[in-house]
């Protein structure tokens, strides 16, 4: 897809528009509804192998911490062996699911985007698009992740720093919380030292601007293919003055999606684990275990893609916003349509 808001195809005409808060959700949950079943097909053959690997290995019981539990209940410190049988599981699965998880991701952002733009996405479009945006969105993610852990250290000794001196402390939460209040009641007083005494003044407040302010580099690599270090530029200009609001939004829809899918994962695992502490046994055993997985990835791909609907939506929103690509396109479209 080209970058140039005026050589892109037009979207539909209900998203040439600012959209608030709420039209976010609501448009998000009509594009999911319409379309679940395709949401719901491509979540299943990017989230089916991962969550696979995850029921076999949980059927194998290597996943089972009740030797664990059992060495902490006697007081004692877990053997190297007991560790080692559990880590091991755990890295494999967490390494098999980021590969899968950004391909799905991205899928989804296809997806949307097709459907943004008035098209009908078809399995070779969704592929060829998410294959060859892959490799540029897994740098931009390692990239993403080792900026963070840079920022951790500062946030951690400003954090330090607060804990052990009261007046301090006191000085920050004040700071922060009246700046965000200012902030929010006053718009004309927004300014760059106020953003960064609140982002200095709160808690690992550095580290959150910061996630927020990439939070759209996924959307830019995928959507304007941008490689790794212009797709976190263009995600910190689309989100300049728009962090609260973004960071808003996907939090709200984070929350829905994991409601939505946490909800039938707890309402199995619940009764499986009174089951089996009538028994005196402490958690899940391995059958348990793999059917409370097994519900667990059924709602991932059933409700899961509608928090990545959201954010396709509101990259595409931001854009609207910062750069008039509805205008763009409207004019575009003038000009196409021959005169009366």
């Amino acid at each position: 897809m080209l970058t140039s808001a005026t050589q892109e195809r037009l979207l539909e005409p209900r998203y040439r528009r600012i959209l608030s808060f709420g039209d976010v959700l609501d448009e998000s949950i009509g594009l999911f509804r319409r379309h679940w079943l395709v949401f719901a097909l491509v979540s299943a053959v990017c989230l089916l192998p991962p969550g696979l690997l995850t029921v076999l290995i949980a059927l194998s019981g290597s996943l089972d911490s009740n030797t664990l539990a059992r060495e902490l209940g006697r007081g004692g410190a877990p053997t190297p062996a007991t560790l080692t049988r559990l880590m091991g599981p755990f890295l494999l699965l967490y390494l098999v699911t980021a590969v899968f998880y950004l391909a799905w991701t991205m899928a989804i952002v296809v997806t949307t985007d097709e459907y943004l733009h008035a098209a009908e996405p078809t399995p070779a479009v969704i592929l060829r698009r998410t294959m060859r945006r892959y490799l540029p969105g897994l740098l931009t993610g390692i990239v993403c992740a080792l900026a963070v852990a840079i920022l951790l250290i500062p946030a951690t000794l400003l954090l330090v720093l607060y804990a052990f001196s009261f007046p301090i402390s006191v000085l920050a939460i004040v700071a922060a919380i009246g700046g965000i209040v200012v902030w929010w009641v006053r718009p004309t007083w927004r300014s760059i030292w106020l953003k960064w005494v609140i982002v200095v003044a709160t808690p690992f407040g550095l580290v959150a601007y910061f996630l927020g302010t990439w939070s759209m580099y996924l959307g830019a690599v995928v959507l304007e293919q941008r490689g790794p270090i212009p797709a976190l530029r263009r995600s910190m200009q689309l989100v300049d003055r728009h962090w609260f609001r973004v960071v808003a939004i996907l939090l709200v829809a984070s929350t829905i999606v994991s409601t939505l899918q946490y909800l039938p994962t707890m309402l199995v695992q619940v009764p499986l684990m009174i089951s089996n502490a009538v028994r005196g046994q402490l958690g899940l055993g391995p059958v348990e275990l793999a059917i409370s997985s097994a519900v667990g990835i059924l709602a991932q791909v059933l409700f899961a893609s509608m928090a990545t609907i959201v954010y396709a939506l509101v990259f595409v929103d931001l854009r609207n916003r910062r750069e008039g690509t509805d205008i763009a396109e409207r004019v575009s479209q003038l000009e196409a349509t021959p005169n009366a």
